[in-house]
């Protein structure tokens, strides 16, 4: 009878075994193996305008990204809200348009509004452009429901490096179904290669209220936005480099005064400029005159607790 109910039993793990691993095994494909989701941006003559509503002609005439997987909290699982990205350029720009479905969009959290807020936070959209598609290095823009301009890049598939702004602009709505984001990023704020270009891509949206992150190409969990070797693809770009030119002037004076009778007051100014001109896609030449040190921002800002120096 033992050996009856042991034959059993071993019978019965048998079949929970076989049941359940094909679930398992296929959840690993999907996040590993599965291929990358592929967009074709559209290009348009009649640019969208940049309110934070998406009811411009130029947003109907292209398919939506949708199917966004939750990487957290429940791994590998549709978003409980669904997100939707459209895409489209013109010979200046690339235009993005954003949907963010919400049930209740009087439970959306924001609690920044100052650029460069973290966004893990509360209610936002991220998106990461991997212009020259090596996987290693992109450029990464996010706003929240508030409209606030994140902008940093990732380097050798690394952290998101914030101290990198670009010139480029952001619009949010915000209705009874969803709130809405229309992003517009100059060509000339990115570096890319010749057309046709292919780009690597991904989106990301957080859901506040649930702690939910999911992504338009799946990342697990231990991941985030900066895994380049995990994100889609955009296709079919035909952009031609701008000729990027910019110039940054300067004047600062002082005065120092004694106020002792007959005194002099000693007053001093002085000027420069800092210039970059883009001479290729992928370089560019730096001119300066007379060099305002003080507003050089080469170097990370690092936070010094001990009571000894950095250098």
């Amino acid at each position: 009878m033992a050996a009856r109910t042991l034959f059993i039993t071993s019978v019965a793990l048998a079949w929970v075994f076989l049941a359940c691993s094909p679930l398992v095994w296929a959840q690993h494909v999907d996040q590993t193996t599965a291929p990358r989701p592929v967009a074709i941006p559209l290009h348009v003559t009649e640019s969208p305008i940049i309110d934070g509503v998406l009811d411009e002609r130029a947003w109907q005439q292209v398919m939506p990204l949708t199917g966004f997987i939750q990487a957290d909290p429940l791994e590998g699982q549709p978003a409980s809200e669904e997100t939707e990205v459209r895409i489209v350029y013109d010979d200046n720009a690339i235009f993005v348009g954003v949907i963010c479905h919400d049930h209740d969009p009087s439970q959306i959290v924001t609690i920044e509004t100052r650029r460069d807020s973290g966004l893990n936070e509360m209610d936002s959209f991220q998106m990461i452009f991997d212009t020259y598609h090596d996987r290693q290095n992109g450029f990464v823009f996010g706003t929240n429901a508030a409209g606030i301009e994140y902008d940093g890049q990732v380097s050798n598939e690394g952290n998101i490096s914030e101290s990198w702004d670009g010139s480029w602009e952001v619009k949010t709505h915000i209705n009874p179904t969803s709130w809405t984001a229309e992003f517009r990023i100059p060509l000339r704020t990115l570096r890319y290669g010749t057309p046709p270009q292919v780009w690597g891509a991904n989106f990301m949206r957080n859901f506040q209220r649930n702690r939910e992150k999911s992504y338009w190409s799946p990342l697990a969990r231990i991941y985030d936005l900066g895994r380049l070797s995990s994100a889609g693809e955009l296709r079919g770009l035909q952009l031609q480099a701008p000729r990027n030119f910019k110039a940054f002037p300067y004047g600062i004076s002082s005065a120092n005064r004694n106020f002792a009778p007959g005194a002099k007051t000693d007053l001093k100014a002085d000027w420069g400029v800092d210039a970059k001109f883009g001479v290729t896609t992928s370089l560019n030449l730096d001119m300066t005159y007379r060099t305002d040190f003080a507003q050089v921002e080469v170097d990370t800002q690092q936070i010094n607790l001990t009571r000894f120096n950095l250098r």
